[in-house]
């Protein structure tokens, strides 16, 4: 059996689609309360609390981290080499995730002001940047390597990313809300 995702261009299309609007009907559909809820301390400072609506704005962070990431894949050369970015943390990956782990507090400290209905509007923008990319670049373009906190990734699995890290926020969403975190 594959268990290999499909990184065709529908398929990813389909996911990125379903996977924001699935997220903004599951965020919907709770109380302002609930998505103000406290779940679980961060992985970087157990001072700050990641709440529901902080989940939503780090993952229009790293959406909008990788589509940086992309739109300069996309304009260099086939044959060049990948480069990180200023801001991409480098090292052994314990730390590289550490450095992650930090910035990803920055961001959803800096969104903290923002309603709910900003933070939709945010994502939804930041989810139609993507597909445009995803839209924009050739198949041969889909294959390019660029570097990513645990390593290199293709451009197609970056775009497979997001979908996949929509359902795993949201399970910890669920998890805390439940009580299972």
């Amino acid at each position: 059996m594959n268990t290999a995702p499909d990184l065709s261009r529908a398929a990813l299309t389909d996911s990125l689609t379903r996977s924001l609007d699935s997220a903004v009907a599951e965020l919907t559909a709770l109380s302002a309360d609930q998505r103000a809820r406290p779940l679980k301390p961060s992985r970087a400072n157990p001072d700050i609390v990641w709440t529901p609506c902080d989940h939503f704005a780090h993952l229009i962070g790293v959406e909008r981290y990788f589509n940086r990431a992309i739109e300069k894949a996309l304009a260099e050369q086939p044959g060049a080499a990948p480069q990180p970015q200023a801001d991409a943390p480098t090292g052994p990956r314990e730390e590289a995730m550490a450095a992650v782990h930090a910035l990803n507090d920055q961001w959803i400290l800096k969104q903290r002001d923002k309603s709910f209905d900003e933070l939709v509007a945010m994502a939804q923008a930041t989810r139609a940047q993507t597909l445009a990319l995803l839209e924009r670049a050739a198949d041969a373009q889909l294959t390019r390597r660029l570097p990513a906190p645990w390593g290199l990734a293709t451009v197609a699995e970056i775009f497979a990313l997001h979908a996949r890290h929509t359902d795993l926020h949201l399970g910890f969403i669920r998890a805390g809300l439940s009580g299972t975190a």
